[in-house]
């Protein structure tokens, strides 16, 4: 394996190619202390090489080896129990002692990492065996060679060094690295040692800074405060800064600009850096503006703006942009994602929260200075990590302030911490806060923060707009603050330690009587209800109590949380505050045991509220007492059988009575004429809907679940501003009313619904998803009968074909899963519109042959129909095909949006389908994309270029095929996957052949020039990544899958590949490493000799890249197939 350092053998700035050359005995260290050491020293900016295990190890260390120690200006030696029972170690401290003595500028540190110095001085214990074991394997001749050993090892010794002795490791590193910056009197930034998780983050960035444009480039990393944009760029800067020019790094710009003529001595420190002398004061703006023109002209340059707040600080640095030399770069942190949308920024990069793992990891460095827990406080370090939710300011600051404690220390911390959050982290966080443009966004945030988690736009711009807000705006402007998400079902989420933020911010207002705050929750809410200590200062109160009661006569499957829109809400635990699992009641009986009652007139004197929501709440007394202003009102459990008159609703534009024990909703017509949302899910009393006659402007009517509905009222159909009805779940619904204009209709689970005549004439979303229809009744229009024949043929009606006439063209998106469809006629590819087709769990054998008709058609989803054999040609409009578990399916024909050529002019080749064919085990050809053949029908050429022979033993080997079509067995013939010019397959072992010559640890980006030969014609490359299972994976989950990505790049001519594969393991029969190998077939001059590739990998599941190799061929090959 070839050495490896995180740089170019050259340097403009230093004499030698590396600071510090490292030197240690692998089996003991190099997976653990010797790692995070390395790592350490990288992120500090001090270019460190060391060795590799793999590489090839002769008697002699001349070559690359030895000039590495001889191009280093420091050789850290670490000294571990076995050291001197490596002949290759003592033969490196040879050399490292040798070239001490000939450059006294040369500068050794020894590192007693489990070993004490006086055991290395001397020879004693564990070196004593060794050398030992040297004495009897060794010939006369070769008995200087040990007494060189022993005098190098006593001249080392002596020179003492550090010790690890009784501290940390992680307080070890720390010393080293200053102990090395000391020494080198380095100009690097400073950056923590226990940076977790930032190599794959600084790398990309790294590949921007080196990718050798021509451009002025510009780059922005934005995130939430306290995620380590500032870390991240200090230790890209740390790599990079000498390999520009003139380097600068103007940190805390925010906080600098608002110092007195905060920018004039901004501009003077870039010219000093710049200039790498002290530059003269500069007055002004303007002035320093005319000398930075000057300064940065004629040289190639490193910028780096961190904390950039507004539009104002960028200007003074970034008029210059058009000044600045070609390649130069500017590194912008901010929190402001679209803060730089005036400028051409070439690169965005977004800082995510650390993974559980990493976040653990980083904690307990912090905590116990090691990369793991000690003993007894894993429980306990994970309930800190959740609460962190991987943002690494608060685990760095939670484990520093819990290092050394006791255990009742941190139960104690924890408790706090529930109640009020760390003051370090909040002021931190607190700045995107006070930052915010106007009260409008800081009120918007406030109640988001605390009403509106989890919920989805469309909701909570109904609601707020009503509350005058500009809702959309602000959402968008606390985005860009990343102070808000919206997550992929268009859904706010909020990291915990930022909500716990705005609950900090509420208290203030009135930190001792919680009565006088503008917005109430939980135990203050019911602490207010309970002293009647209310005042008109609340807006907005929420209090959810827990009830033991379960649905009776229901599917459990239903009892979960949902929006007030009716759309399933699935908890999230993953350090974001969306939203929680609420017990719901719904046996539509008195209240439970552990319910509280409350008086109403705790509402006398809330009379501005105007948002209140309510779980499992019993309030007793005169309605009356409520607010006049409500215009959300969420009351779920509401335990009356009716709605009381004197409940004013008459401003409510959202009306949530879901698991309510309502029998009727209101007496009478109620003139509601702002009410947009109506929501009386899983409301089991309720057997008829009231009047809605008085509601004109009603845009969603969810009666969800509610079992015992009979009938919906007729005013329904005059509706006209009416979009969705939701009856899934009515199994006793009999009578619906001609709907005029509705477009969502869902009668899922309708069984005993009597449909009138034209019910839906102006239907433009017909819903019909999981239908139990065994008892459906179909009277009068024929365009019914037609519909729901097909639909849902039974014994007992008569069978008729549909009429696509029955279905308007207008209809973007027909859900017909669970129907029971053994057909599917040609006249459905007539709904030209239709965007959305589900017909999931159908025992459909095959579809319509025009399918290509459906012009707008972007998703198409058969998951589960297990009889479908084939599927037709597909019209190119397809973004998304959902096929998992149709068992019987064995091809396809061409399939839409794919570029696959091997002779397109395309700078890349992409799929822009998004399939899943998940256990389609019959599927073996998907045409212009994938086919997979036995390996006996591939030329002989190709299983010698990826050396599959010698990977194959006698009597075979298990071997899987991947694409979303994972299959696991023994083959008499092997079996992979042949797409796009690439041969991938699976095979269980446990390290990378040693023919694989370019290589890089761990799941991370590395860079290859092409090898340069005369009159080679590269032709394509092989790749092997080693996989091992994450040893934390839970031991009764059996079965995995896994997704695996890898991408290569052609940096030179600005080419990309990727290759997305995914695989099933059972853990049960094999509990081993894998390798994926992979055999890619270049186009015409797509890859050449001299070339930059990078290389990175991409995986999810519960696999973890070890290793990977690469290596290249430049055979004039046959075709691939004979």
């Amino acid at each position: 394996m070839a050495a490896k350092s995180s740089r170019d053998s050259s340097s403009s700035s230093y004499r030698c190619s590396y600071h510090a050359f490292l030197s240690f005995r692998g089996q003991d260290t190099r997976k653990g202390f010797t790692d995070h050491l390395y790592r350490a020293l990288e992120l500090a900016g001090i270019h460190t090489f060391r060795d590799d295990d793999e590489i090839t190890r002769g008697e002699s260390i001349e070559s690359e080896l030895e000039k590495a120690i001889q191009e280093s200006q420091v050789s850290i030696i670490v000294f571990s129990k076995d050291y001197a029972s490596s002949r290759w170690c003592l033969n490196e401290l040879l050399k490292i002692v040798e070239r001490r003595n000939t450059d006294h500028r040369h500068v050794v540190l020894p590192v007693f990492y489990d070993v004490d110095p006086s055991i290395v001085k001397k020879q004693s214990g564990t070196f004593a065996e060794a050398f030992a074991r040297h004495d009897e394997r060794l010939c006369t001749e070769e008995m200087d060679k040990v007494e060189q050993w022993r005098k190098a090892l006593r001249d080392v010794a002596s020179l003492g060094g550090m010790v690890l002795g009784d501290r940390y490791e992680g307080q070890l590193i720390q010393d080293i690295v200053q102990e090395i910056r000391n020494k080198l009197d380095h100009a690097a930034l400073d950056v923590s040692p226990f940076s977790v998780g930032m190599d794959n983050r600084v790398q990309h960035l790294n590949m921007w800074l080196q990718d050798g444009s021509n451009d002025v480039g510009v780059a922005v990393i934005c995130g939430m405060g306290g995620i380590g944009k500032s870390t991240i760029a200090k230790a890209a800067y740390n790599l990079n800064f000498d390999r520009f020019q003139g380097s600068s790094f103007l940190a805390d710009i925010r906080e600098s600009s608002e110092q007195p003529n905060g920018f004039a001595r901004m501009q003077r420190k870039l010219l000093s850096d710049i200039q790498k002398r002290k530059a003269k004061k500069v007055y002004n703006m303007d002035e320093g503006t005319i000398r930075i023109k000057q300064a940065v002209g004629y040289k190639k340059v490193l910028i780096v703006l961190d904390d950039v707040n507004n539009q104002d600080q960028l200007n003074a640095i970034l008029g210059m942009r058009d000044w600045l030399h070609p390649r130069s770069k500017i590194i912008i942190t901010t929190r402001h994602e679209h803060l730089l949308n005036a400028y051409e920024v070439c690169e965005t990069f977004i800082v995510r929260v650390l993974d559980k793992h990493e976040s653990l990891e980083l904690f307990s460095w912090h905590a116990f200075g090691q990369s793991h827990p000690v003993e007894g406080y894993m429980e306990l370090s994970r309930h800190v990590v959740q609460h962190c939710g991987g943002l690494p300011l608060a685990l760095q600051v939670l484990g520093s302030s819990l290092s050394g404690k006791s255990k009742v220390v941190w139960q104690s911390a924890l408790q706090k911490l529930d109640v009020i959050p760390n003051d370090k982290i909040q002021k931190v966080l607190r700045i995107s806060f006070d930052t915010l443009q106007d009260d409008h966004d800081k009120n918007l945030f406030l109640h988001v923060a605390s009403f509106f988690i989890g919920k989805t736009m469309d909701y909570t711009i109904t609601i707020l707009d009503n509350l005058e807000f500009c809702t959309r705006i602000g959402i968008e402007n606390l985005v860009d603050r990343c102070l808000v998400t919206i997550h992929g079902s268009n859904r706010l989420v909020m990291h915990q330690l930022v909500r716990n933020m705005a609950m900090a911010i509420i208290r203030e207002e009135s930190p001792n009587n919680p009565g006088k705050r503008s917005r109430v929750l939980q135990k203050d809410a019911s602490n207010i209800l309970r002293k009647l200590s209310g005042t008109e200062n609340i807006k907005g109160l929420m209090l959810n109590l827990a009830s033991k009661r379960t649905f009776v006569g229901s599917d459990k499957k239903r009892c979960h949380v949902e929006d007030c829109d009716g759309n399933c809400s699935r908890p999230r635990r993953l350090g974001f505050s969306s939203w929680k699992p609420v017990s719901f009641s719904s046996t539509n009986s008195a209240s439970a045991s552990n319910e509280i009652d409350f008086k109403a007139e705790a509402f006398r004197r809330m009379h501005n509220l105007e948002i209140l929501m309510l779980n499992n709440v019993n309030i007793r007394g005169s309605y009356e007492e409520f607010s006049k202003n409500l215009v959300c009102l969420s009351w779920r459990g509401f335990q009356l059988k009716s709605i009381p008159g004197n409940l004013y609703l008459g401003n409510l534009v959202a009306l949530d009575m879901r698991n309510s024990s309502l029998q009727h909703v209101w007496n009478g017509t109620r003139f509601l004429l702002r009410l947009k949302i109506l929501n009386l899910s899983h409301s089991h009393g309720l057997r008829t809907t009231p009047d809605f006659s008085g509601l004109p402007n009603l845009e969603r009517l969810i009666l969800k679940d509610c079992i015992n509905l009979v009938e919906v009222h007729e005013s329904t159909g005059d509706l006209e501003k009416l979009l969705v009805l939701d009856l899934e779940g009515c199994k006793n619904l009999m009578n619906l009313p001609i709907l005029r204009s509705i477009q969502d209709l869902i009668l899922s689970g309708c069984s005993k619904l009597v449909l009138g005549t034209n019910t839906t004439a102006t239907t433009d979303h017909l819903q019909a998803t999981a239908c139990e229809m065994k008892e459906l009744n179909l009277l009068s229009a024929k365009s019914w009968y037609s519909i729901w024949s097909w639909v849902s043929p039974r014994k007992n009606i008569e069978s008729s074909s549909f009429s696509v006439a029955s279905l308007p063209h207008s209809l973007t998106s027909l859900h017909l899963g669970y129907c029971n469809l053994s057909e599917i006629p040609s006249a459905l590819t007539m709904l030209s519109s239709l965007e959305y087709l589900d017909l999931n769990d159908n025992p459909i054998t095959s579809l319509p042959e025009c399918m290509n008709n459906l012009v707008k058609l972007r998703t198409l989803a058969v998951d589960g129909c297990r009889n479908l054999t084939m599927l037709p040609e597909l019209p190119h409009s397809l973004k998304n095909l959902y096929g998992k578990g149709c068992t019987s399916l064995k091809r396809t024909t061409t399939l839409p949006n794919l570029d696959v050529s091997p002779d397109s002019d395309h700078q890349s080749y992409g799929i822009s389908l998004h399939s899943n064919l998940w256990y389609c085990g019959k599927l073996v050809d998907v045409a212009s994309l994938y086919s997979t053949l036995a390996l006996r029908s591939f030329d002989i050429n190709l299983l010698q270029d990826i050396n599959l022979f010698n990977l194959i033993p006698k009597g075979g080997v298990e071997v899987q095929r991947d694409n979303y079509c994972p299959s696991l067995g023994r083959r008499r013939h092997f079996k992979g996957p042949y797409e796009c010019r690439i041969f991938s397959i699976f095979v269980h072992r446990s390290k990378i052949p040693n023919w694989y010559n370019y290589r890089s640890m761990g799941n991370t980006v590395f860079s290859i020039i092409v090898p340069s030969h005369l009159n080679i014609k590269i032709l394509g490359l092989n790749a092997c990544i080693l996989y091992a299972r994450q040893s934390d994976r839970s031991p009764e989950v059996a079965r995995g899958h896994h997704r695996h990505a890898l991408e290569l790049r052609n940096e030179t001519k600005g080419l990309k590949w990727n290759l997305i594969m995914c695989n099933e393991v059972d853990w049960k029969e094999r509990n081993e490493d894998l390798l994926w190998l992979s055999h890619w077939i270049m186009g015409n001059n797509e890859l050449e000799c001299g070339e930059k590739l990078c290389i990175s990998i991409n995986d999810q599941g519960d696999f973890v890249a070890k290793e990977i190799g690469i290596n290249f061929f430049a055979l004039e090959l046959e075709p691939i197939f004979r």
